[in-house]
């Protein structure tokens, strides 16, 4: 696969074998799997840091852990 970025940073690939390089435009730069992998980890950590994961609070785990107490009391029944 040829990797390439814009000025961006934004990744794009295309087939090894040429028959997508009429796709490659001119603002697009050739680089390595490894400065691609770069980019990559950079913006998958910005996503998760301005994503984060709300922390459940204590009353859906308690929720949660009835919920799964019931599942193994069925279990039991059987």
């Amino acid at each position: 696969m040829k990797l390439y970025k814009d000025m961006n940073d934004n990744l794009f690939g295309f087939e090894s074998d040429g028959s997508q390089d009429y796709l490659i435009s001119d603002g697009l730069i050739l680089i390595s799997e490894e400065e691609a992998n770069t980019i990559k980890d950079k913006q998958v950590a910005a996503y998760v840091a301005a994503n984060p994961v709300p922390k459940p609070t204590k009353e859906q785990l308690l929720a949660e852990l009835q919920s799964i107490a019931a599942k193994i009391e069925a279990l039991n029944d059987d």
